[in-house]
């Protein structure tokens, strides 16, 4: 009995160690499989974070040059080449343009003396021709070779005021070929790669917490199969496979309905327009006389000019640089500007809130349903106008979108992109805690409400 029994135990070792042996191998399978993929991810999120931060940045810098440009046209245009008096005038505009915290403008002359640099007084009336950033480019030379050459991008690093140290720095300058002067302003881009490190942490706390978890249950589950020894059954790749599935699904689902999103955007308004411009083009080859070879460049130039500010459109819509750099409130004035002049609606906003009891992800949560519930209006609606108020009432931020549209009938809409934009929009505020609600009665227009509370 004793033998028998000596020759039992090895034989339970040996099959709890061929129970476990796939589950530690699926175990080390996952945790490569994670690490390859987290790699993956944050290497695109870094660069897909570079690339639409710097495209941002660069039509935020051709805006602030645009707004320059205008605010001296009236006092440049009329003065002559030694005016001294529109000089100064211009030289005291620029000065005062500044924006944001770090935000400012700058002029030189051709040869490099410092007309303008408000952050940095002592150097204007000095010569730096030769000045140079912290990896030896000569930084003033170029800006000036192209706003000599028609204006245009350089980037090189300088002192940020608010660090008090040289750091990345993107800038647009132009030329005053009049007066022989250069004139820009920039943006720092330091913050680009902040973002990055920020995508890099939590990729890296997730990945942390999948390998607690997984660690947790591994534990568990060889307790559980020591104890029953050769009568468990091993399912956990399944399980792991299942989860896995349901994660990639709702991946999938989440990345397919923002591509049909933009796909439909590109389609239904770029496609449509590009289709023109070949058509013009067509045109052109066939034109029988120079007046109507011209009649159809200048149409396509204008299908073209069109096409630019579609993209620029879409843009905006996938993230609203105003709602990073200025805040809520001229992210949504901008917002109800550019629905009226696009789809001829009257938008009017109202505001009554104090800004500093608002978090970032409800800026970022308002700015979407607003965003969402204008287009229901403009799309779907037909609605005439819109009123559009943000307010503060009992310890809530109210955002309230009323047009004066047809309606709908709730079952009427159960299967289409209106539904699953009041879907998206309803779990958005869902997710900060908040209460979303919706009327609407044929006829007689339709109301969007979203509260949410002040602490989120």
């Amino acid at each position: 009995m004793t033998k028998l029994s000596g020759m039992m135990m090895p034989l339970r070792m040996k099959l709890l160690v061929l129970a476990m042996l796939p589950l530690l191998l699926m175990f080390g399978l996952i945790i490569g499989l994670v690490v390859i993929q987290s790699d993956s991810l944050s290497k695109n999120q870094a660069n897909l974070i570079r690339s639409e931060t710097l495209a941002s940045k660069k039509q935020e810098l051709l805006k602030y040059v645009e707004l320059a440009r205008a605010s001296i046209s009236p006092v440049y245009d009329a003065a002559g080449e030694n005016d001294e008096d529109a000089k100064q005038q211009v030289i005291d505009i620029l000065n005062n343009l500044t924006y944001g915290e770090d935000g400012y403008f700058f002029a030189y002359t051709y040869d490099g003396t410092n007309l303008v640099l408000p952050y940095q007084p002592e150097l204007v009336g000095q010569n730096i021709w030769e000045v140079e950033d912290a990896r030896g480019f000569k930084l003033l030379q170029a800006l000036i070779h192209t706003a000599q050459q028609g204006g245009g991008f350089v980037d090189y690093y300088w002192h940020k005021p608010s660090r008090k140290e040289q750091v990345k720095k993107l800038s647009y300058a132009i030329g005053l070929d009049k007066w022989g002067w250069m004139v820009g302003t920039g943006v720092y881009i330091d913050d680009i790669e902040i973002q990055v490190e920020s995508v890099h942490s939590k990729i890296d706390e997730t990945i942390s917490k999948t390998f607690i978890g997984l660690g947790i249950a591994l534990v568990i589950t060889i307790g559980i199969m020591a104890s029953l020894a050769t009568s468990i059954h091993i399912n956990a790749r399944e399980l792991a496979d299942q989860k896995l599935q349901a994660l990639n699904r709702q991946l999938i689902e989440s990345q397919e309905e923002e591509r049909t999103r933009v796909a439909r955007e590109l389609h239904d308004g770029i496609n449509q327009i590009l289709v023109s411009v070949k058509y013009r083009l067509d045109n052109i080859k066939e034109a029988r006389t120079d007046k109507e070879r011209e009649q159809n460049i200048a149409l396509g130039q204008s299908t073209l000019n069109e096409a630019v500010r579609e993209l620029r459109r879409i843009s905006k819509d996938l993230r609203p640089a105003l709602l990073d750099d200025l805040g809520l409130l001229v992210a949504l004035e901008d917002l109800a500007k550019e629905v009226s002049q696009r789809s001829g609606m009257t938008v009017l906003f109202e505001h009554h809130l104090d800004m500093r009891n608002m978090s970032k992800s409800a800026e970022i949560t308002l700015f979407r349903v607003a965003q969402e519930a204008l287009h229901n209006a403009e799309k779907h609606a037909r609605a005439k106008a819109v009123d559009m108020i943000l307010q503060e009432e009992e310890g809530e931020i109210v955002l309230t979108v009323a047009d004066d549209g047809i309606g709908f009938e709730e079952h009427k809409v159960s299967n289409t992109s209106q539904s699953m934009g009041l879907k998206n929009m309803r779990e958005r505020i869902e997710n900060l805690d908040g209460t979303f609600s919706i009327s609407s009665l044929h006829d007689q227009g339709t109301e969007v409400r979203a509260i949410v509370p002040i602490a989120i």
